[in-house]
């Protein structure tokens, strides 16, 4: 009966003196690793044209349909292929972040960050669209 409440006692001194692991957030955030698959980002090119040519191999390739696009012919300023995506959004109550999306883009215009703070107080601010996509953070 002494011994189990003595190596309880002992369990719990042990860990009293060790450091926490846990953090104050949201003062302060965690280091996540640089793998970490988080918000998407569309990305432009130098010249400030969409790098996305509506192929539309991200929304094929996505295994919770959580991507949704819709093409257009595009003038030369705006994309150097003829084409752009005029609707594309993103369900983040869909999402998996499996980053097959990133993967299938020929041409990298889709990418997955290390930001992970995604929790929005409305549902519907939780389907990004291209607009929310191609602003940077």
């Amino acid at each position: 009966m002494v011994g189990p409440l003595l190596k309880g006692l002992k369990i719990t001194f042990t860990h009293l003196f060790r450091p926490a692991f846990t953090v104050k957030y949201p003062y302060e955030k965690i280091e996540v690793h640089e793998r970490w698959r988080g918000r998407h980002i569309l990305r432009v090119d130098e010249e400030g044209r969409e790098k996305c040519c509506y192929c539309g191999l991200c929304e094929a390739v996505c295994p919770a349909n959580a991507i949704r696009i819709y093409g257009e012919e595009a003038p030369p300023e705006k994309s150097d292929v003829g084409k752009i995506a005029a609707i594309y959004e993103i369900d983040y109550r869909r999402c998996i972040f499996c980053g097959y999306c990133e993967e299938a883009c020929p041409r990298g215009a889709i990418e997955l960050t290390p930001d992970y703070e995604l929790a929005e107080p409305e549902r519907a601010k939780l389907l990004r669209t291209k607009e929310t996509l191609l602003e940077k953070r």
